[in-house]
């Protein structure tokens, strides 16, 4: 009898055990979509903190020629200067055979030496779907036990879940890289075709970003934002270049010609199904808030919030730039004639946040419309 209720505690315990382990592997796979690696590497150390009850926490990854590892994240007693070559044998056991490994009591072994501040720690290395990218570190568990088998497996739980995790991150910062970079060369090659609007896009894009980033806008939408400003003017490339060049005032076609740039913007990306929301923006930027004068007669919230904002930022740079036909403005007064078209071309709350931007941006005087 009392064999068999001692075998159905240890049935219990490692029932336990597993529902915690597949509860950790579901919280870590919901947590970790679309974060970057810094957020990743964030999640991973509180994650470990949290599950395995332990003072200290640290993400490393490794470098380039994989030799060595620097710290990425720490919590706790962890001393981020330090960079582990292979001579740190504690880091490295992990490493070399791919499975966690636990240190308890490093004073008394001789391994003493390694962090002083530390009495035992656990490595696990962090394995994507080819090679391993580095490891977490775990130390001094908070009821000052030793690291035991099911600790083990639930640090092997968030290793095996964060490297795939942080590896897709990594495959993901890659291809937007080569995204973004593809887009300025598409863009400078626009501009180049133009020598009156040379550097207009990035100066929109900065200008963008700094208006979202004052409304508050979540990264993935400054991301959206980002590749919006880079692409607004993109339909140029179909304009001819003898009305971009005009040295001289417009005529009244010229002008529908040139405001067609933004369906035409809209028609050469359309087959980019992903960026429906930066084709919408990219089509939309030259709407009026208040539905007149616009292209597609659209009004306030009918309008993209991010096509709002390139509407300001556009606007803001085509005053403070030369032009054949007229003569830039000076800030204050790009400024001044932005807040009198607040709340008929442009977005009130748009207008809000650029004001604050602006104020970063230029040392002149603040002027409120509100």
């Amino acid at each position: 009898m009392i064999s068999r209720e001692h075998d159905l505690s240890l049935t219990i315990q490692e029932l336990s055990n597993v529902y915690e382990e597949l509860s950790l592997l579901y919280r870590m796979s919901e947590v970790f979509s679309f974060l970057s690696i810094d957020e990743i590497a964030l999640r991973i150390a509180n994650e470990a903190i949290n599950t395995i009850g332990v003072r200290t926490a640290a993400v490393l990854f490794l470098d380039e020629k994989g030799e060595k590892l620097h710290t990425k994240v720490s919590k706790g007693d962890w001393d981020d200067t330090r960079v582990f070559d292979k001579n740190s044998r504690v880091i490295w056991k992990s490493i070399d055979s791919r499975k966690a490994a636990a240190f308890c009591r490093l004073a008394e072994t001789e391994h003493r030496g390694f962090m002083p501040e530390l009495s035992s720690l656990m490595v696990c290395p962090l394995i994507g779907k080819v090679k391993v990218i580095g490891a977490i570190v775990v130390a001094d568990k908070s009821s000052r036990e030793e690291f035991y088998s099911n600790d083990s497996k639930l640090l092997s739980a968030i290793g095996a879940q964060a490297g795939l995790a942080i590896e897709n991150a990594m495959l993901y910062s890659e291809l937007e890289s080569l995204l973004l970079g593809a887009i300025r060369s598409l863009v400078k090659a626009l501009e180049a075709s133009s020598c009156w609007t040379a550097g207009h896009t990035e100066r929109v894009t900065e200008y963008s970003i700094g208006i979202g980033r004052v409304m508050g806008l979540e990264k993935e939408v400054l991301e959206k934002l980002k590749i919006s400003a880079l692409l607004h003017d993109i339909g140029k490339i179909a304009t001819p270049k003898e009305i971009l060049n005009k040295n001289g005032k417009l005529k009244p076609e010229e002008w529908i010609e040139i405001k067609r740039h933004a369906t035409l913007g809209a028609e050469i990306l359309v087959e980019l199904k992903q960026f429906k929301e930066i084709i919408q923006s990219v089509k939309y930027h030259h709407e009026h808030w208040d539905g007149r004068n616009g292209i597609f007669g659209l009004k306030r919230e009918e309008i993209p919030l991010m096509a709002r904002i390139l509407a300001v930022a556009d606007a803001f740079d085509a005053m403070t730039s030369d032009r054949p036909y007229r003569q830039m403005k000076t800030k204050q007064d790009a400024i001044e004639e932005i807040i009198r078209c607040a709340g008929t071309q442009f977005d009130p709350l748009v207008v809000e946040a650029f004001l604050k931007w602006v104020e970063h941006f230029t040392p002149q005087r603040r002027v409120s419309v509100f």
